[in-house]
């Protein structure tokens, strides 16, 4: 899988609930040991989970989600899944977050296209570990500023928090992905000509919404005054927000006052 060669210098019980109301489009099957074998001709997907020491992960429930529906499948013994998935589609790859491991676990997200009848191969995808995070004080509607994790600052309001659907809203954290494991964008590519990838980040609680915008603030090497956006992508399809705008002071890109984002999934930073 081709990783961005230009980084810059970047809920799951409300899907099971999805799941259950809608039909599904597929079934993932559990690939044989090493994965190069008994593969799918096509169409659909394939790719390998990894965890944080770059350790493939056996048996981890793995979800290709688009708009209206889910599949189900399993990482084999080696970490590979792969999925038949009828084109065009628009998925979201993703797993679930597992805060009963230490470290925790985040939800790994990863968009993918589906254009023809050719099996795309995602190559690996990673699980970050989750931080300690900051808990969510019970301050009603008055703003609160927490450090989510590897720098990044979230300014939200907790009476605008909607978290997944049978999960408890406790603290925030965030896990910035190390560059060689930021997947390749093809939205980024193709749409975003003018902007470079600056920094992703896996965000805790995963697909959690907010009625307000949640102010961000994150480190980055880039001059005073650049331009920055902010996007999250879907953890129901993996299309991308529209663009949060921000700028760089002191070190750290910012929303611009009174923008913000409204989910937590993973958010995607790119200067202009």
């Amino acid at each position: 899988m081709r990783r961005q060669a230009t980084l810059a210098r970047l809920t799951t019980t409300a899907i099971t609930l999805t799941i259950m109301i809608a039909p599904q489009v597929g079934c993932g099957d559990d690939v044989s040991e090493g994965g190069s074998e008994d593969t799918i001709a096509g169409p659909g997907l394939r790719g390998r989970l990894i965890d944080a020491a770059e350790q493939p992960m056996p048996n981890v429930q793995v979800l290709a989600c688009q708009a209206t529906s889910c599949a189900y499948g399993q990482s084999g013994p080696d970490g590979y899944f792969e999925f038949e998935i009828e084109p065009p589609a628009q998925v979201a790859l993703k797993t679930h977050t597992d805060l009963g491991q230490s470290p925790r676990m985040a939800a790994a997200l990863e968009p993918v296209d589906i254009v023809d009848q050719a099996l795309v191969d995602i190559g690996t995808v990673y699980v970050p570990e989750l931080p300690e995070g900051a808990i969510i004080e019970f301050a009603g509607s008055a703003p609160q500023t927490l450090a989510a994790g590897d720098g990044l600052e979230l300014t939200l309001r907790r009476d605008d928090i909607t978290p997944p659907i049978g999960e408890f809203l406790y603290d925030v954290a965030a896990r910035r992905l190390p560059p060689q494991h930021v997947p390749s964008y093809p939205e980024l590519d193709a749409e975003w000509d003018a902007e470079t990838l600056v920094a992703v980040y896996a965000m805790h609680p995963f697909a959690a919404t907010s009625a307000s915008p949640i102010e961000l603030r994150a480190p980055v090497d880039l001059p005073n005054g650049t331009a920055v956006s902010f996007r999250t992508i879907s953890s129901l399809d993996g299309s991308f927000s529209d663009s949060v705008p921000g700028h760089v002071l002191d070190g750290y890109a910012t929303t611009d006052p009174g923008a913000g984002i409204t989910r937590l999934t993973y958010l995607v930073i790119c200067a202009l």
